[in-house]
C-alpha cells in the first residue's frame, strides 16, 4: 500500500511539473512608464526564454489586488482579462484601472498593498501560469508634487521609439497663474535641429502639442519622439529641448501667453555635456582696456548675438566660434573714445532670441597721466 501511495504522488509530482509549473517573464514593462489610474495603460510581458508557454498561447490576467474585478468566468469577463499576443513571445493587456476595477482613483492609492498583485495563466489554470508577478501601485501625480520639480521624465530608459512622459508642475513657474486655457510643448531634438512647434494659430498644431491637463496646475504628456518629430527610426537622437507654452484660448488672436523656462532631456548613453559658462575679461574694465567675452559649451547650432551700450554709443553683431566656444573682442579705448560712460550695459542673446546675459559692467575711472 505504501508503494503505491508513494507511486501516485510520483505521478502527481510529474503533473505538477509538466503542466502546473510556475512561468516567469523574462521582463515586465508599462507604456506609459508613469500613468494615473483613469487613463489607459498597457502592461507588458516577455517570455523569451519560457518555454513552458506556447508562442501565441491563450493568457489570461487573475488579479486580486486592489480588487477581483472578475467573480466569475463568463465570457464577457474572460475577453476583459485576456492578454494579447504580440509575436517574439511578448504578451501584454491594455485597460484603464478605474474602469477595470470599478473604483476611483482616490481609492484605488488608498488600498492599503502598495503593489497590483496578480497572476498570468491558461483558461483551465492547470496547463500553464506564472507565480504571484505585480506591479507598482504609486500614485504618480502625488508623488511628482510631492519632488517639487517644475519639470520630471519617465522612463530614464527611453528610447527614440519608445514612449516618454514629461510632467509640469506650472504652480512653480512664474506667469502661469491663474491657471491658462491649455499648454502647449513648443520643442525640438538635438538642441532645435528637428523642430516640433507650437503654432497656436494652427488647430492641428494645437491638438498635437498639448498637455493633458490632471488639475491643480499639473499637466502630463505622453509621446513618442520618432513620430511625434516626424524622423527616422535610425536619427540619432542626442536630446529633446523644449519649452512649456501658456495659451489662453483666444482663436481670434492666437499668440502665446506665456513660456516656461528652456527644459533639456539628455537621451539614455549620451554623456551629459558640461554647463554652459560665460566670462569677461579683464574682471574689472576701464574704457582704455580690450575687453573680451566669452562663452563656453553652446548648444549646437546656437549664434550668439550682442549688443553693448556705453554712454551715447551703441555696439553690436554677432560673436564668432563654434559650439565649443565663441567669443567676441572689443578695444574699448577706440570704440568709447570721447564718450563719457560710467557703465556697459551688456545684452547677449541667442538666434531664439533667448536672453544668455542682460547686466551691467561699471567701467572703471582712469587715472589722468601725469603732467
Amino acid at each position: 500500500m505504501k508503494k503505491l501511495i508513494v507511486f501516485i504522488g510520483i505521478i502527481a509530482g510529474l503533473q505538477t511539473t509538466l503542466f502546473g509549473a510556475d512561468i516567469i517573464p523574462d521582463r515586465q514593462w508599462t507604456v506609459p512608464a508613469k500613468y494615473t489610474f483613469d487613463e489607459p495603460v498597457t502592461w507588458y510581458f516577455d517570455f523569451a526564454s519560457a518555454t513552458a508557454l506556447p508562442a501565441g498561447g491563450d493568457l489570461f490576467l487573475w488579479i486580486w489586488v486592489p480588487v477581483n474585478p472578475i467573480p466569475d468566468a463568463t465570457p464577457d469577463n474572460l475577453n476583459k482579462t485576456k492578454l494579447q499576443y504580440n509575436g517574439d513571445r511578448i504578451w501584454s493587456i491594455t485597460f484603464t484601472p478605474t474602469e477595470f476595477f470599478n473604483m476611483t482613483s482616490a481609492d484605488i492609492a488608498a488600498n492599503s498593498e502598495t503593489n497590483f498583485y496578480f497572476l498570468l495563466r491558461s483558461l483551465d489554470f492547470d496547463t500553464y501560469h506564472t507565480g504571484t508577478l505585480s506591479f507598482p501601485k504609486i500614485d504618480y501625480v502625488a508623488e511628482f508634487v510631492a519632488s517639487n520639480k517644475v519639470m520630471d521624465y519617465a522612463p530614464a530608459d527611453f528610447q527614440i521609439g519608445s514612449m516618454l512622459t514629461i510632467f509640469f508642475n506650472s504652480n512653480l513657474v512664474e506667469g502661469f497663474n491663474p491657471v491658462p486655457s491649455t499648454v502647449h510643448m513648443h520643442g525640438g531634438l538635438n538642441d532645435w535641429d528637428v523642430i516640433q512647434g507650437f503654432d497656436a494659430w494652427i488647430p492641428e498644431t494645437r491638438v498635437k502639442t498639448q498637455f493633458r491637463d490632471l488639475g491643480n496646475g499639473i499637466y502630463k504628456k505622453d509621446f513618442v519622439p520618432q513620430t511625434y518629430f516626424g524622423v527616422d527610426e535610425d536619427y540619432e537622437m542626442e536630446n529633446i529641448v523644449f519649452v512649456v507654452a501658456k495659451y489662453n484660448g483666444n482663436d481670434a488672436a492666437p499668440d502665446w501667453a506665456g513660456a516656461s523656462p528652456d527644459f533639456k532631456i539628455i537621451a539614455p548613453g549620451i554623456p551629459i555635456p558640461p554647463p554652459p559658462s560665460l566670462s569677461f575679461f579683464p574682471l574689472k574694465v576701464s574704457q582704455n582696456d580690450i575687453l573680451t567675452i566669452t562663452r563656453l559649451n553652446n548648444d549646437r547650432g546656437q549664434i550668439l548675438s550682442y549688443t553693448i551700450i556705453g554712454g551715447s554709443k551703441t555696439l553690436s553683431g554677432n560673436m564668432e566660434g563654434s559650439m565649443s566656444s565663441q567669443r567676441v573682442i572689443i578695444n574699448l579705448a577706440s570704440e568709447l573714445k570721447g564718450i563719457n560712460a560710467s557703465k556697459l550695459t551688456v545684452v547677449i542673446k541667442d538666434q531664439n532670441n533667448k536672453v544668455i546675459y542682460d547686466g551691467d559692467i561699471a567701467l572703471m575711472s582712469v587715472d589722468n597721466p601725469t603732467k
